[in-house]
């Protein structure tokens, strides 16, 4: 069973695979070839590649590299399957996201088999994990696969393949970085090296190594895409900035201003010098424009080019070692070791103090030298009554602000301001992932059964940590009251190195981890002969363990009260702390569930023409206390050569996450809002727009800071989600060498898991109002927004893949390919039996749109009509070249800006380009040029981004890249 002998004329589904891969490309001949049985994702009987009836998609990691790609988020980007947010995509890192159901709903495996959770929300793996010098494949099953592989394969499987063996050794040296500056830069370093031929000695072992670094780009690195006049059709200059908490400090008298108090900020000594650049920039206020027209908010405000990230830096480091040994017998055992960390910058702005902190604001008394009037700050110029007690109206100019000018009357009063550290730059914090696993397996026949057993331990830690920018609350107020720190400029000397020494760097405080341990056998055999070749089932039984641990929140900046306990709630919430910005978190708990699993599968070669598979598989989970029953069928039609039929039906699952159910604290967040039921709103989701009702006090229910549970720690009500999916297609050869592919897919999914938003309260506060928690006197104590199961899914596409071979005698061996996926349908309900939204081609700030993605994104899926990759490949002797395309098509904006009409984003093509050369012994060089045609991210005037839609472009521009691979031996 595990070999069988090719004529020289290919199949046409072997074709089909070899097309697809680039193998047809390398091979110049049509001699005799050998096909190994090997796994093919989807099924657990070995069969040549391209005999399954699944559709498969298969990109080697030589393709993937002439494409251009840098790292694995460029794959999940232009995989027309993927409807990923790779290129920001956060601390998560990238990861896959097939038919935009979001990344809990895709499987992503390493060889077949699990790897451990990303442990915060253990819902995913990110592709930062996977090791590339030891890629051989990347396969993407299209079709849901919880028949064979349990949970989370609804929307399909993600599975990495490393090479089975490798002899020899190479380094390989990467530089990528964009034409316009050097933020953005890639550098990496790879190198592999293996001993042993397996055939010949019995035995190979060899390991891998791969580690890369990234810069972060900035606002300030692309002022076009921010201040272009482009933006003005977008209403982005109809009103101007109020003044936001900034370096250069808006000051007033009041403590009280965190609520809305205006007289806590109403000055600011550099604003008639234009601030301070580049950490600050001059406004009259939003107010400006009003009418009647107001001045109260002219001050300083933060340059948001200055602090903000357009893209994260971010390292990755990847170990992976593969041993294997033949033993007598016709047995093989193998171990595999891989280790990867990566860490993303993930840039915060300019962090300020909140109420988690001592206050919200700083303080500085009269003795500072940086008090205003002392000389060294000036005073500002007020008009109107200015007696010392009071505060006047700030000074702009006679036109805008007439009256009686004279300088503020400080009277040493006490002053209260916010502030952030400009000095030490843009805050980020340091989010480390760190993935281990150690896999254990064997394979061989024994009494007429081939089998596959293995042991699977894996690991992943997430540690979240200080970067940079962050500052300790009470050290930068005694720097205030000292006299060392200036709020009101630029450090000096000693108020710089002073700031250094307060910054907070490196300090975890958020640490979680995850475990996988599993043990799996399959048996397969075959039971007779059928008139197309033998009927063969497969057995396979696995137990697994998943556990998370949650540590203790880290108590080294936690308040403590007057009775010497910490500031923590009875849930284990740190309610106040010391470090400026973030916040220690995490309730001391280990949590595990135990699932039992068992899969039967059948392939039947009825005829020469005709094959089914069938499989079935339970899965129990202990914690759900209840048992799915998943079953697929597959058809499989080739009444001739050049064509091939497929067809196929599935149901499938996803369990709650462990920390869905389990969830040992409740996940609290903060917002300034309204109360919607005492301080209804026209407008509820902005805030200071109620009215406080009768007997209510508006203080106390008007845009105040609310807390809101993101997570519950009783969700025993939660219940699997569910899937019914089909897929209709097949493939054919219309002429020598034209390989053409088609499937008609349909996913419909219930139970859907979601999170209810905030803003769903907000607007209809009577709907919700069991989700309102108060307190004895009638104020909101939180509100509830956790995981419940509450919509539906559904959804329908074509996928569309062509490849074409063209081998001349002089001028080499032309590739062409297309993938490519059509949504017809893709629409859902946040709630049972509430109304079905489309979400195809459309852009939306809609909160109802939030829903699908709930418990991982807070964005709405963006799900293109029409989104491919093709390209164009040569190969003459030791040269190749390749361009290829990724585009996609555009989207209709359901909620622009409101003072802009723009509702057409465009669609979005991107170029790439690169070419090698192999004739130097040893040594292959390869160049590239990434964003050929230096094509911007397309408009948008969604008040969800900031005129240009990031999540599936290049915003870097034209880079290039160069690449070295030197082989040893």
């Amino acid at each position: 069973m595990t070999h069988a002998r090719l004529p020289s004329q290919l199949t046409l589904c072997a074709a089909a695979v070899f097309a697809l891969t680039g193998a047809a490309q390398a091979q110049e001949t049509a001699a005799p070839v050998t096909m190994e049985r090997i796994q093919v994702t989807g099924s657990s009987i070995k069969r040549l590649a391209g005999e399954t009836a699944l559709p498969v998609s298969v990109n080697k990691a030589e393709e993937l590299e002439a494409r251009g790609h840098t790292e694995l988020k460029d794959l999940l980007l232009e995989l027309p399957q993927s409807q990923s947010m790779g290129f920001n995509s956060g601390a998560a890192g990238p990861v896959l996201n097939l038919r935009g159901l979001g990344p809990m709903r895709t499987l992503t495996l390493l060889n077949g088999r699990r790897l451990a959770n990303e442990p915060l929300q253990d819902q995913y793996v990110s592709a930062n994990v996977i090791p590339r010098m030891a890629m051989d494949r990347a396969e993407t099953l299209r079709d849901g696969a919880s028949s064979i592989y349990g949970s989370d394969a609804i929307g399909g499987v993600q599975n990495f393949v490393m090479k089975d063996t490798f002899k020899g050794a190479k380094l390989k040296l990467d530089f990528n970085a964009p034409e316009r500056s050097s933020p953005g830069q890639t550098k990496a370093v790879a190198a592999i090296a293996g001993f042993g031929d397996l055939a010949a000695d019995g035995w190979n072992i060899y390991g891998s190594l791969d580690h890369q670094s990234k810069s972060a780009l900035f606002k300030g690195d692309r002022p076009e895409l921010y201040d272009g006049s482009a933006l003005t059709q977008l209403g982005f200059s109809v009103a101007p900035s109020n003044k936001n908490q900034s370096p250069i400090a808006n000051y007033g008298f009041s403590a009280s201003s965190a609520s809305g108090n205006r007289n806590n900020n109403n000055y600011n000594s550099s604003f008639a010098t234009g601030c301070v650049a580049p950490y600050s920039l001059p406004t009259l206020g939003a107010g400006s424009v009003a009418t009647p027209v107001s001045y109260s908010n002219a001050g300083c405000y933060r340059d948001p080019n200055f602090f903000d990230a357009v893209s994260d830096g971010s390292k990755i480091t990847n170990l992976f070692a593969k041993g294997s040994m033949n033993v007598a017998g016709g047995h093989r055992v193998s171990l595999e070791l891989l280790h990867s960390a990566f860490t993303v910058e993930k840039y915060r702005g300019m962090q300020l103090p909140s109420s988690n902190e001592p206050a919200t604001t700083y303080t500085i008394p009269s003795t500072s030298k940086f008090y205003p009037g002392k000389g060294i700050t000036p005073l500002v110029n007020v008009v109107g009554v200015n007696d010392g007690t009071n505060s006047p109206a700030m000074f702009i100019d006679s036109t805008k602000t007439p009256g009686t000018v004279s300088a503020l009357n400080m009277n040493n009063r006490l002053v209260y301001f916010q502030w952030g550290p400009g000095e030490l730059g843009a805050a980020y914090r340091n989010d480390e992932q760190i993935n281990d696993r150690l896999v254990l397996s064997a394979e061989g026949s024994v009494w007429n059964w081939d089998y596959r057993v293995g042991l699977n331990y894996g690991h992943s830690q997430r540690n979240t940590a200080t970067g940079g920018g962050y500052l300790l609350y009470s050290k930068a107020q005694e720097g205030f009251t000292n006299g060392t720190l200036n709020p009101f400029g630029p450090q000096d000397a000693a108020g710089l190195e002073y700031l250094k020494s307060i910054e907070l760097r490196d300090y975890v405080y958020r640490k979680n981890e995850a475990y996988n341990k599993a043990i799996d056998a399959t048996l397969t055999r075959e039971l007779m002969q059928l008139k197309g070749g033998p009927l063969v089932l497969a057995v396979t039984g696995e137990l697994r363990r998943d556990e998370a641990k949650v540590h203790a929140a880290p108590l080294d900046y936690v308040a403590k009260l007057a009775n010497g306990n910490y500031n923590i709630s009875s849930a284990g919430v740190v309610l106040k702390d010391d470090i400026v910005g973030e916040n220690p978190t995490g309730v001391a708990a280990k949590l595990h569930r135990d699932i039992k699993s068992v899969v039967a599968e059948i392939d039947a070669p009825l005829t020469k023409q005709w094959s089914v598979n069938g499989a079935v598989r339970s899965d129990t989970y202990s914690d759900l206390k209840t048992t799915t029953v998943n079953p697929k069928l597959s058809v499989r039609y080739q009444p001739m050569t050049e064509l091939m039929l497929r067809a196929s039906a599935n149901t499938g699952f996803r369990a709650p996450s462990i920390m869905d159910i389990q969830n040992p604290t409740p996940e609290v967040r903060q917002v300034q809002m309204d109360d919607p039921v005492l301080c209804p709103s026209a407008t509820p989701l902005t805030t200071n727009t109620g009215t406080a009702v009768p007997g209510a006090d508006a203080s106390k229910v008007c845009n105040v800071i609310t807390d809101y549970w993101t997570k519950s720690p009783d969700n025993s009500h939660l219940k699997p989600e569910k899937s019914e999916g089909w897929s209709i297609g097949g493939a054919f050869e219309p002429m020598r060498g034209l390989l053409v592919t088609v499937d008609y897919w349909s996913l419909k999914v219930k139970d859907v898991l979601g999170a209810l938003t905030l803003a769903e309260v907000q607007q209809q506060p009577a709907k919700y109002s069991a989700n309102i928690l108060r307190k004895a006197d009638g104020t909101i104590n939180y509100i509830l927004t956790s995981q419940a199961n509450r919509g539906d899914m559904n959804m329908r596409g074509l996928d569309v893949a062509a490849t074409y071979q063209l081998r001349t005698k002089d001028l080499g061996t032309f590739n062409f390919k297309l993938d490519g996926s059509y949504y017809d349908k893709y629409s859902f309900s946040v709630e049972k039996g509430g109304a079905m939204l489309d979400n195809v081609g459309i852009l939306t700030g809609d909160a109802r749109y939030v829903g699908p993605n709930a418990g991982l994104a807070t964005a709405q899926q963006i799900v293109y009509r029409w989104k491919h990759t093709a390209a164009v490949a040569w190969r003459l002797g030791n040269w190749s070249t390749q361009v290829s395309q990724r585009y996609n098509s555009g989207l209709t904006d359901l909620t622009p800006r409101g003072t802009s009409t723009y509702t057409d984003v465009k669609a979005y093509k991107q170029y790439n380009l690169s070419a090698s050369y192999g004739g130097i012994k040893n040594l292959k060089l390869s160049v590239g040029v990434n964003n050929l045609t230096n094509v911007y991210p397309v408009l948008t005037a969604n008040t969800r981004f900031d005129g240009y839609l990031l999540s599936n472009a290049d915003v870097m521009g034209r880079a290039y890249r160069v690449t070295a691979e030197y082989t040893f031996f």
